[in-house]
């Protein structure tokens, strides 16, 4: 049918976490949006725990699509959870950058998840090569990360792929954000997420979202306690009477250039428990990085082994922008200046007190820190569940 609703999207994004048993992925597929015949549904195992616990577990569901779907293939993932000795946060966890299959570079424990599913998911294409309609593509959280790794890599085999994620994090640098945008057309990816949501926000830049071309479908959030702008119910509950033309006129919108440059010469004063907070400061950090030297983004692409190697980056880079001239030399004092106030450490007066390696161990507190609020938001869901 080429387009699902919000509400369908968030449904299945929500319900694909229980799929985890014969018994729990038969009732899921009773959805009658899935073909009933017998062969046309296969659930996925994936390798998580990125070589340290190297468990395999259930992650996702491919299906045929039903009634009025009948040529549509959909392809679901689900989010991290807490088994096998914590395995998925172990590959949450490993920032550094590695080449996908299609030769982008993306995160490295997300794409580890998907490399492990790609024989059994193309095994179902061939199965079902004559299903020439819409392949919808879905997850929450890692699931989403996970499915835009999975889109860009489905791209080059099938046309007509549409992306739905809720609450995801970055699956990678900005040459994949920018090649999926470009493969699937920004119009087919619905990337949903709550403002006072963490884990969308993380990892940081060179880390990037796709579409490109705009900031996806922002939700307006009331909450400040982390995991519930995470959860997916909350998700659901939030989209669930909307269109995806509705939602697109909803809420607040990323800022733009001339806002965050007015954030940056502001002296309000920042509260640390208010996530939009980081979500300015990671805004502020894109700009500034991309103000002070028009190439950085390129030498951000290399391999990136961990937080701290992605901070000695960008602190080199931060601190040629300082070297560079008197006016790039301001706007890394003020974004080291904000990023630091929200830290809670003592606040630098002048550039001249940026050294490289003072900026190194601020930018990387800044990453644990946010990868802290992310993983707190994820694991408040499971004390729930």
């Amino acid at each position: 049918m080429g387009l699902i609703s919000p509400r369908i999207a968030a449904t299945l994004a929500n319900e694909i976490y229980a799929a985890q048993s014969d018994k729990t992925t038969e009732l899921f597929l009773e959805n009658p949006i899935f073909s009933q015949k017998l062969g046309d549904a296969l659930r996925l195992k994936a390798k998580v725990g990125f070589r340290i616990i190297n468990a395999n577990d259930g992650f996702g569901i491919c299906s045929r699509g039903g009634e009025g779907y009948e040529k549509d293939l959909f392809i679901m993932f689900r989010g991290t959870t807490k088994k096998n000795l914590g395995a998925d946060f172990v590959g949450d966890a490993r920032i550094g950058v590695e080449t996908s299959i299609t030769g982008l570079p993306v995160h490295i424990g997300f794409n580890h998840a998907f490399c492990s599913m790609i024989p059994a998911i193309d095994e179902f294409l061939k199965n079902h090569a004559d299903a020439l309609g819409t392949i919808h593509v879905i997850g929450h959280s890692l699931g989403g990360a996970v499915a835009a790794i999975a889109a860009e890599w489905l791209s080059a085999k099938r046309q007509n792929i549409k992306l739905y994620t809720f609450g995801a994090p970055k699956p990678g640098l900005e040459f994949f954000a920018d090649r999926l945008t470009t493969k699937l057309g920004a119009d087919n990816i619905y990337r949903v997420y709550h403002s006072t949501d963490m884990v969308p926000m993380v990892p940081v830049y060179p880390f990037t979202h796709s579409p490109t071309t705009h900031c996806g479908y922002q939700l307006t959030s009331n909450w400040l306690v982390s995991f519930a702008a995470h959860e997916m119910v909350n998700y659901t509950e939030s989209v669930k009477s909307s269109s995806w033309k509705t939602l697109k006129k909803m809420g607040e919108r990323t800022a733009d250039a001339n806002s965050i440059e007015h954030w940056l010469k502001s002296d309000k004063s920042l509260n640390p428990a208010d996530p939009k907070t980081w979500e300015w400061i990671n805004a502020g950090l894109t700009w500034v990085l991309r103000r002070v030297i028009g190439g950085a983004a390129a030498y951000l692409q290399s391999p990136i082994m961990s937080s701290f190697s992605l901070a000695d980056k960008i602190a080199l880079i931060l601190k040629k922008g300082i070297d560079l001239s008197l006016d790039a030399s301001g706007w890394v004092l003020s974004i080291m200046r904000k990023t630091m106030q929200a830290l809670g450490q003592k606040v630098a007066k002048a550039a001249s007190e940026l050294t490289q390696q003072v900026m190194r161990v601020i930018l990387k507190r800044l990453i644990e820190r946010m990868s802290a609020e992310a993983v707190r938001a994820i694991k408040g869901l499971m004390v729930k569940s």
